[in-house]
């Protein structure tokens, strides 16, 4: 139990250390205040200088294009896993539109299927075989 609250303490200091350096905030004013590990709403992590402002995706979009250079963006969002005959039905139309102009790309992402999703608040360790 005391090696598993040192290591949350180690991550503790260098996630703090982080933020205080990015942020220009003072470390141990962090520790004592704001960043002691309770949940703080947007309006209080704004006025704690945690973040630049508030706002919806939309903005979070918007922001990531103009920090990008790009101009007309496209936002892909992935609702659902793809059973096995959509993924071939998308390979083969991927693969059947050539790589001229109208060529579509196909990204496939299979991490979550790979590597389960890591959850907030959980403690994970590494093991060798």
């Amino acid at each position: 139990k005391a090696y598993a609250q040192g290591l949350v303490m180690q991550m503790y200091g260098k996630f703090v250390g982080i933020v205080a350096e990015a942020r220009g905030l003072d470390a141990e004013a962090l520790k004592t205040g704001v960043a002691d590990g309770r949940i703080v709403t947007g309006a209080d992590a704004l006025r704690e200088k945690l973040i630049d402002q508030t706002g919806y995706i939309e903005d979070a979009y918007k922001a990531a294009a103009e920090a990008a250079g790009v101009s007309d963006p496209t936002v892909v969002r992935y609702l659902g896993h793809p059973s096995l005959f959509a993924f071939l039905r998308a390979f083969g139309e991927a693969e059947s539109s050539g790589t001229g102009a109208g060529a579509r790309k196909l990204e496939i992402d299979v991490s979550e299927r790979l590597v389960p999703p890591l959850q907030p608040g959980q403690a994970y360790y590494l093991y060798g075989q």
